[in-house]
């Protein structure tokens, strides 16, 4: 690119490393203690449940806090290659049979990402007014999980995606995702 010195890489790159390294930490740390405070309130629910003084509304923020861990345990999933996967058939198939397939799996996993972002928020959008159960707080935070996640994931997929045609570029190959 030109501009940058020899050795260094162009503003444009670092800042958008910096970005995602930042978001990736961010996300991170948000997992664990949305997760923690999940465990947390469960086990002090129970407690206060079996002697006689049940929080009633335990279970709605556990729920709540569980769809946001869901979305972001996904994302963490995706960027680190550790989906579930069945891959006997693709494992026994040529090298660049399977980069095609895993560039076709990125860009599926994009095209159906859009409308579930689009479409999230207008699901948010319609449950601002909406309480959720026995709580004075909007069903859209449950929601918002949604078009959040959605595009975290489809943020995961570009990036896979570049650094797919990145290696290719440089005549390193790219058999999946990765491990």
């Amino acid at each position: 690119m030109l501009g940058a010195p020899a050795g260094r890489k162009p503003f444009r790159e670092t800042v958008v490393a910096r970005a995602l390294t930042w978001m990736e930490t961010f996300e991170q740390a948000a997992s664990r203690v949305l997760l923690s405070i999940t465990v947390l309130l469960v086990f002090v629910a129970s407690l206060a449940r079996w002697l006689g003084y049940p929080i009633v509304w335990s279970v709605d923020i556990a729920q709540l806090l569980f769809i946001w861990i869901c979305f972001l345990g996904a994302n963490q999933a995706l960027r680190r290659g550790e989906h579930i996967g069945v891959d006997a058939l693709i494992n026994r198939l040529p090298s660049g049979l399977r980069r095609w397939i895993w560039v076709l799996h990125l860009l599926l996993m994009a095209v159906f990402l859009i409308p579930i972002v689009w479409y999230g928020i207008d699901l948010t959008a319609l449950n601002i007014e909406r309480r959720f159960s026995d709580t004075d707080l909007s069903y859209a935070w449950v929601t918002v999980a949604v078009p959040v996640g959605s595009a975290l994931l489809f943020i995961t997929i570009l990036r896979l995606g570049l650094g797919a045609v990145l290696r290719a570029r440089e005549g390193r190959s790219l058999e999946g995702p990765p491990r």
